[in-house]
């Protein structure tokens, strides 16, 4: 069953507004409000999410899969998060933080409280959260990361391997009883954004081959039956990061599946990378995901879902988090996919040594001033680009309105981060926007420069004279 004819059950009067910021008020006239309402496509526009109510949802936010069992740091994490514009996370079920499953068959029940209490703070602050349900790439029956250690023979668990565990039935089994779980604890939970299968399945312990046969059928299958136990929340699945030619079959044999809600892509910034995009700057190599799964021509939101910065092979936080004390590889990383056609802004990781640690938590508020006002279902945005000398301008045109995010070229996170150049204030750039927006009849031009947080107007024209800027500015054009 697809998500527009889950979407659509019911006969409502949609007023569409954009919810960028978090801990909305209820709607007048007896509307759900934001805490009631569930997630679901949009089916007026499918690239977008909305919610039950007929609003427009924007997951502005990022992953925050755990706090190091300090559920008080969690709270103030998305806190942060949503007195700055945010109102959606994703957590790690399997992580050893939440996992209730200590011992096989046998419920913890201070770790499943834990997962209580952050959606209880998800409706006191405004967020969504994504529930991945597991995370584990090994079966043994010594601990270590991302090993279920529950699950093996010798701590009482029905499988020898992960080998074991994907041979049959009886692993689906296991992990529909834990959705099963999960559907009697929280029932149809609206803070829930959505409920996603696995953190990079594709990453698990098995052979290359066995992977390339085992699992799209077992995602297939498993996709279809979290329909069914989950009739009123998003169903979704995660894939590695796209940095490599192997994952390209394993990422639109399973984002194609209809039962797929919607499609995710993970991508980060990695000079270890077999593909050279991944050394790009952070904004070329964002767009890229975003385009690639669109290529696919499937009708469903697409959301940059895990990105940021590693070293090679994802051995740790990039060594330019230190340095970005302004946040340009965040900004990047926001903004790139949403003006590609992305049904939100990237969503980071390192939530803790990169974007808490230096403090950055107002980026996401830039974010939703330089994109707020203008619903994305309405206007039905179509990606373009407007390259010109010196700048990558991205487009999202529009009905009425049209947005434009022009990035500086030059500026990069190797130039500024690893080599210390700092950014060029740009003067008296004009960006010629006749080729995109022909045909329109322009009334008003707005710009916002996202690294002062300042709003100005300009000539009403095709051609656009900016004010001085750094980095990247955008506009916002009526017509």
């Amino acid at each position: 069953m697809n998500i527009i004819n889950r979407s659509t059950n019911m006969v409502r009067i949609c007023v569409v507004s954009v919810l960028l910021l978090s801990g909305l008020t209820a709607c007048q006239q007896k509307k759900a409000s934001f805490n009631e309402s569930y997630v679901e496509v949009s089916p007026e526009n499918p690239f977008y999410f909305c919610l039950s109510n007929g609003d427009t949802y924007i997951p502005v936010g990022l992953n925050m899969v755990h706090s190091y069992n300090d559920m008080a740091l969690m709270e103030l994490w998305m806190k942060n998060l949503s007195e700055n514009g945010g109102n959606y996370i994703r957590i790690w079920l399997g992580h050893e933080m939440f996992e209730y499953e200590k011992v096989y068959g046998k419920v913890n029940e201070e770790q499943i409280a834990k997962v209580d209490k952050v959606l209880e703070m998800a409706g006191k602050y405004g967020i969504k959260v994504k529930m991945c349900m597991e995370n584990f790439r090994e079966i043994t029956p010594d601990p270590g990361r991302n090993r279920k250690t529950a699950y093996h023979v010798d701590n009482g668990g029905p499988f020898t391997s992960m080998d074991d565990y994907m041979a049959d039935d009886r692993g689906q089994k296991v992990f529909l009883d834990r959705a099963k779980f999960f559907k009697n604890r929280y029932g149809d939970d609206p803070r829930v954004f959505a409920w996603e299968l696995w953190n990079e399945m594709n990453a698990i312990g098995i052979s290359y081959e066995d992977r390339d046969r085992l699992l799209i059928p077992w995602n297939a299958a498993v996709l279809s039956k979290m329909q069914e136990i989950f009739p009123k929340n998003l169903i979704t699945q995660s894939l590695g990061s796209m940095d490599k030619t192997r994952s390209f079959p394993h990422y639109e044999g399973i984002m194609r599946i209809p039962e797929n809600d919607f499609i995710q892509v993970h991508r980060y910034l990695d000079e270890g990378a077999e593909l050279p995009i991944c050394q790009a700057p952070m904004d070329v190599l964002a767009a890229d995901a975003i385009n690639h799964m669109r290529s696919y021509g499937v009708h469903k939101p697409v959301l940059l879902a895990e990105t940021g910065g590693v070293e090679p092979s994802h051995s740790g936080p990039h060594r330019a988090y230190e340095k970005d004390h302004d946040g340009m590889i965040l900004h990047d990383l926001l903004f790139a996919p949403y003006f590609t056609g992305s049904a939100g802004p990237g969503h980071a990781w390192h939530w803790d040594v990169y974007v808490d640690k230096n403090n950055l938590w107002y980026h996401f508020r830039r974010f939703s001033n330089a994109v707020g006002g203008l619903d994305p279902v309405k206007e039905g945005f179509v990606p373009l680009r407007a390259d010109q000398s010196g700048f990558r301008v991205y487009v999202l045109k529009g009905k009425n309105n049209s947005l434009v995010w022009a990035r500086d070229t030059a500026n990069t996170w190797r130039t500024e981060l690893i080599d210390g150049v700092e950014p060029s204030l740009r003067s008296r750039v004009s960006l010629d926007l006749s080729d995109v927006l022909k045909g329109c009849n322009l009334s008003k031009v707005e710009i916002y420069d996202p690294w002062m947080d300042q709003w100005t107007s300009g000539k009403a024209s095709a051609l656009v004279t900016l004010p001085d800027f750094k980095r990247s500015i955008v506009l916002k054009i009526k017509h």
